[in-house]
This record gives structure tokens, sequence and C-alpha cells, in this order.
């Protein structure tokens, strides 16, 4: 599956913490819920494999002019209730 013409397994988001500190996460899944687009994330071990014994963190993303991921925080906890259900109702089927 593709973003934006860029593959899922080539794309890493650095999610930064509040401590300085940060996070490389790869892309598990990319979905649209509601016109809002979203990545499922999991943290990377190594340089691209995703580690699948860490939890799913969901994202909103959209794209900058050049078509780069730009990934946000889902602040509305009803928004991120329906793209939780959306992403656990995709997982089941696979």
């Amino acid at each position: 599956m593709d973003f934006m013409e860029k593959k899922l397994e080539d794309i890493v988001v650095t999610l930064p913490y509040e401590d300085g500190t940060s996070l490389d996460c790869g892309v598990y899944s990319y979905f649209e819920v509601n016109n809002k687009k979203y990545f499922a994330l999991l943290p990377l071990k190594g340089e691209k494999q995703l580690d699948f014994s860490q939890s799913y963190m969901l994202y909103e993303v959209e794209e900058d002019e050049e078509n780069n991921p730009i990934v946000m925080y889902i602040e509305d906890d009803i928004e991120y209730a329906i793209a939780a259900q959306y992403f656990s109702n995709q997982l089941s089927k696979k």
C-alpha cells in the first residue's frame, strides 16, 4: 500500500517527546475515516523492522506541498475512538 506515492514500508516517523527523547516508528497501516487520513504506527527495531511486541499508535496524517506526510496527534477523544474502532475492525479481518 502507498501513501501519496510513497511506499508505507519506506516511511519512518520520528515522534518527539517533551523530555527531549524521540521514538522512530514505521507505518503499519494507512486508512481513511470520515474524510480524514490516519497512520497506525509501530516502533521500529533495527532500521525498518516493525516491533509487533509493542502497541499500535494512531495519528492523523496530512501531506505537505511536496506530498510528504505530516503526522499529528489526535486530540479529540471521539475522533480517536472512531479511528481506533475502524482500525480494530480492519485488524480483525486480517
